[in-house]
């Protein structure tokens, strides 16, 4: 439990197998909780090093960038993972998501910016479903980014278009639910 006694032996245990990641994503872990952010990304960057094709250690890199709040940092390791597993559809959706809640979430964007994240997520969540068309999650988020794009739309024809596209993505990912949940039950 004392990460000052667990550090020496995960340093032995890199030395040992300098190729594991998990090693140094522990050790990350343990300077990240000690608050000693440039050795927690250095370790990550080492795991990186160690296995550059590895989309896990591009999951571990966005997620502590995610965790110190810098959002290009988190898109470019998420993007990372993408390009290495293309033909994963969660890949690109988990892109989506990120790009939906930062222009849902961050009130200092000016609406240009919301805009451009919105016209991302978009991007990144229809390749997600022309991987897999019956993608739940994905059509439930590619809803959420239509009502966004409504919201700034100053045509009030495109406005409901985008909305009405929005609501038969809902409808079409609460079908699917009942079909899983039927199928399971």
């Amino acid at each position: 439990n004392d990460p000052t006694m667990a550090e020496p032996i995960v340093l032995r245990m890199i030395e040992l197998d300098p190729q594991e990641t998990s090693n140094y994503f522990a050790l990350a872990k343990i300077a990240e909780d000690a608050g000693d952010y440039e050795k927690a990304e250095a370790m990550l960057m080492k795991a990186k090093d160690a296995k550059p094709n590895d989309p896990i250690v591009f999951l571990q890199l966005a997620g502590f960038y995610n965790r110190q709040e810098e959002f290009e940092k988190t898109i470019a390791a998420f993007t990372q993972r993408a390009v290495l597993e293309p033909n994963n559809p969660e890949a690109f959706y988990t892109i989506a998501n990120y790009y939906w809640d930062k222009a849902y979430r961050d009130f200092r964007l000016k609406e240009a910016d919301k805009k451009d994240l919105v016209a991302k997520g978009l991007e990144a969540v229809d390749k997600a479903l022309t991987l897999k068309a019956d993608y739940m999650e994905a059509l439930t988020y590619k809803g959420l980014l239509l009502r966004m794009q409504a919201v700034f739309e100053k045509d009030a024809a495109k406005q409901q278009a985008l909305i009405k596209e929005a609501v038969k993505l809902q409808d079409q990912a609460l079908e699917l639910k009942k079909k899983k949940t039927a199928g399971l039950g």
